[in-house]
Formats: structure tokens, sequence, C-alpha cells
């Protein structure tokens, strides 16, 4: 009998999620329009800038935005949440399953993907909901695993 846990039940079991220290802002700027990445973004911890046919999307610490030319659309007071743990790139149903957690408690998050782990973003005052909501998936990830653990052991058990 295989015992292994489910990807989806490991990777939420590995759940770190790690707040980052500064407000961020989110810019958009209709396409075209936007102005060249600074140069301090090279050196930031996190920010990102994304190109897509309509638009283009900035998310850089407050102070590293009041420094760009002002933007169509603007959004302060952001927290960016790093989920530390590396996912496999076949995972299914990760993202879905800690959006619909924190629609469930009403926290708004805009995803963003890497190559090997997401982040969350995050309104300043539903930072502390969104932690606590994902420590709780990863708390009953283990307890899940856990579980199945203690009874594959006594599946195993001749006696």
């Amino acid at each position: 009998m295989n015992h292994d846990a489910s990807p989806l039940v490991a990777a939420l079991a590995g759940l770190d999620p790690m707040i980052l220290e500064h407000e961020f802002s989110l810019l958009g700027y209709g396409r075209g329009s936007a102005p060249p990445s600074p140069e301090a973004l090279l050196a930031e911890g996190f920010g990102a800038r994304i190109d897509d046919p309509l638009e283009t999307t900035f998310v850089l610490r407050r102070s590293l935005a009041d420094e760009l030319p002002p933007a169509d659309t603007r959004q302060n007071g952001l927290r960016v949440i790093l989920l530390v743990g590396e996912l496999p790139p076949d995972l299914v149903g990760f993202a879905s399953t800690i959006a619909g957690a924190l629609a469930e408690r009403n926290v708004p998050i805009i995803l963003v993907g890497t190559a090997s782990r997401d982040h969350l973003i995050v309104p300043e005052a539903a930072w502390p909901e969104a932690l606590a909501v994902l420590r709780g998936l990863r708390d009953a990830a283990r307890k899940l695993l856990e579980t199945s653990v203690e009874a594959a052991a006594e599946a195993d058990d001749p006696l």
C-alpha cells in the first residue's frame, strides 16, 4: 500500500509564510506609458515589473514607488508575504487552496508566482489575518500527515 502524502498536502505542510518588512505599492501604467524600471529595483529584496499586452504593473517598496511618475492606478499600503517553501513546478491546487481559505476570511490577495515559490500581496491591515490563515493551513496539513503516518504504521503492524 502506498502511504505517500499527496503533493498538495506536503506543500501545505511545508508552508513557511514570512512577512516582508516594508510597505509596498502597486502601480499600473497603460501600455506604452510606463517609465523605465528604476535602477534601484535591481538591489531590492522584492520588487516586480510585469509587462503584458495591456499594461505595465510595478510592485515596489513604497519609497521607491514614490520616485516614479504618477501611475494610471496606484494602490498603497500593501504588504508582501513570501511563502518560503519551494514548490514543485507540477503542483496542482496550491494557489487555489490558499486563495479559497483567504477568501473565506475576506482577505483580498494578489498572488505572484516565481520559479519555485509564491508571494501574496495583501492590504496592510489584513496581513495578521493572512498569516493566521496560512499557519492554520500548514498546521492542518501537518496534522493530516501525522495521522496518515500513524495509520500507515498501524496498517503495516501485523499485530
